[in-house]
């Protein structure tokens, strides 16, 4: 089973001002699309209360989550009475049910498979709908309440990545990390490892994990403070921060800074001297979730 970063997920309570928030950051975002799924294990698809937005980028895509009916079910309540921000950790495995008796021969703590659909605005001009389909498997949260983690099986690529919705104004071509806040970066490694990757890294202040596509980066809260732009750091554990791989790192930094968003550049050395390697974005202006902005690597 390969373990490929596929989404993840910032849940606000109000996904008017969500959508507005990261269309300003310059992600190209998809018409608005409305959740269906099963409540349990093996019960019917039924309507929820929540809505989404997506950038959809050439590996992964972001989530945009909110409420659009409160009376209804609707995973992101509970999210969002905890904090506004980063929530959703989706982790794409191939064939779920081939996934799910690789965990439980591993005995990990994941759940069966369940259905979720949603129907999605597709063509150039949003001028079709059709439905977008996935199976997905939570890891138990009671056990992992580091994020809202989920493994992925999607039936309906083709819904999810069109062509046009590929290209961003801020030059966004994939999601290249996530980036935690927890108590105790080595135990959260050493309890990872057997669920996400192996492959453990040691760096000052931080514990990597490689996936097969994209990396889980740990660290605790007074040096995630040093580095990072902004206030507001959700409660301990959990997922403080993305990193979304861009064309030009320049040309993102024009963009975000003539929409009057302030940037700041990261702390690690850079191949260029006197040339950024990265840029940080505050959670003040992403709804909670810190964003790092990378240059991806040239393809010459």
């Amino acid at each position: 089973m390969k373990r490929e970063l596929d989404h993840c997920g910032v849940a606000v309570s109000n996904l008017d001002r969500g959508r507005d928030a990261f269309a300003r950051l310059g992600f190209r975002l998809t018409a608005r699309s409305f959740h269906s799924g099963a409540v349990t294990t093996g019960g019917p698809v039924v309507p929820w209360g929540s809505g989404n937005h997506c950038a959809m980028f050439h590996d992964g895509y972001l989530e945009i989550i909110g409420l659009t009916d409160a009376s209804m079910y609707s995973s992101v309540k509970t999210m969002v009475e905890r904090y506004e921000g980063l929530h959703i950790v989706a982790v794409g495995c191939g064939n779920a049910d081939a996934a799910y008796a690789e965990f439980q021969k591993a005995g990990a703590p994941v759940e069966a498979a369940r259905a979720l659909e949603r129907d999605a605005a597709f063509g150039p001009e949003d001028s079709e709908t059709r439905r977008a389909k996935f199976r997905n498997m939570y890891v138990e949260r009671d056990k992992f309440t580091e994020g809202r983690f989920i493994f992925i099986e999607h039936l309906t690529r083709d819904v999810l990545w069109q062509p046009h919705l590929l290209d961003h104004p801020n030059g966004a071509l994939g999601l290249d990390a996530i980036y935690f806040v927890v108590a105790d970066p080595e135990a959260t490694a050493k309890k990872f490892a057997p669920l996400f990757s192996e492959r453990v890294e040691r760096l000052p202040g931080v514990v990597k994990l490689s996936l097969d596509r994209g990396t889980f980066w740990l660290t605790q809260e007074k040096q995630w403070r040093e580095r990072v732009p902004g206030s507001f750091v959700p409660p301990v554990p959990s997922p403080a921060g993305f990193g979304i791989r861009v064309a030009s790192l320049e040309a993102a930094r024009r963009y975000l800074e003539s929409n009057g968003v302030p940037v700041q550049a990261g702390m690690h050395a850079s191949p260029k001297p006197g040339v950024p390697a990265s840029l940080w974005v505050a959670p003040e202006h992403a709804c909670g979730a810190a964003i790092q902005f990378l240059q991806a690597e040239s393809t010459k």
